[in-house]
């Protein structure tokens, strides 16, 4: 079967692409979110029922994302077909990879990708505009079957530094804080004073920030320093992400963590001890 075609048996897929190509209305966006949330996003659920606490592995019989799978993708998101990029998605799901290695590996890779080809003059702005907005509706639509529905165990606080457009990367390390079984509150036009009064409000646990560039650095430390006395909790945890060199920075502010794995970021948060919030 060609990769992110749909065969005889995927019938939502099948319904999903009827709806897509043979709608005109206005109303055809709703009509394809509906067969999305009410018959796609069920049956992942279905197919990733594992313990929520558990990290999937890849299958024995499956390895991870292969380039040319990671390029395929790339190319279905710069051309914005979100139905396309969910089947891509759940024939990678039937062949055995869990969604955490389609999250870190192919959503993340074609991210990655896209980038590339942008600073290669590969690919236009607005191709590489329409894909990341492509990958980033995925993860928003894949994070209810990706976490938990839990009672949080804290609250996570993620935002970009100020003048930061990427913002795909907070929504990947969100989900997978999120399936830890922690809170987690992203505002990707988040300001300092917003923060500010948010972390003064809620006792919040960690504050991740996002810089692509080392022009952001400046702004990224401002926002530490605020958060730093604005806090309700004097042990507020600091996570720096993104494509930036960020060792220097995490050193000069005291950042508990500096990394581009969301998995680095739960780790930091469950090797915590626990503290409860003051009442």
């Amino acid at each position: 079967m060609t990769p992110g075609v749909p065969g005889n048996g995927d019938v939502s897929v099948s319904r999903l692409h009827l709806v897509e190509q043979r709608s005109t209305t206005p109303r055809a966006p709703s009509e394809v979110l509906t067969v999305i949330e009410s018959e796609i996003i069920p049956r992942l659920r279905l197919a990733h029922r594992e313990d929520v606490l558990a990290r999937p592995a890849c299958s024995e019989s499956r390895q991870p994302p292969t380039e040319a799978e990671i390029a395929e993708f790339a190319r279905i998101a710069t051309c914005h077909d979100l139905g396309l990029a969910l089947a891509f998605i759940e024939a990678r799901c039937r062949e055995g990879l869990s969604l955490e290695v389609l999250l870190l590996e192919l959503v993340a890779g074609a991210a990655r990708l896209l980038g590339e080809h942008w600073k290669q003059d590969l690919r236009t702005f607005n191709e590489v505009s329409a894909g990341l907005g492509t990958l980033q509706q995925l993860v928003h639509i894949l994070g209810p079957s990706f976490a938990p529905a839990l009672p949080d165990r804290g609250l996570v606080v993620l935002m970009p530094a100020p003048g930061d457009q990427h913002t795909l990367g907070l929504f990947l390390v969100g989900e997978f804080i999120r399936r830890a079984g922690w809170g987690v509150h992203i505002d990707p036009s988040m300001s300092q004073a917003t923060m500010c009064n948010v972390l003064q409000d809620k006792y919040v646990v960690m504050l991740g920030i996002s810089l692509s560039t080392q022009a952001l650095t400046p702004g990224a430390a401002n926002l530490i320093a605020a958060a730093r006395k604005a806090t309700r909790n004097p042990r507020l945890l600091v996570m720096l992400g993104g494509s930036a060199e960020l060792s220097e920075l995490a050193a000069s502010t005291g950042a508990q963590l500096a990394t581009n794995d969301p998995r680095e970021a739960v780790a930091l948060l469950e090797g915590r001890p626990r503290v409860e919030a003051p009442s």
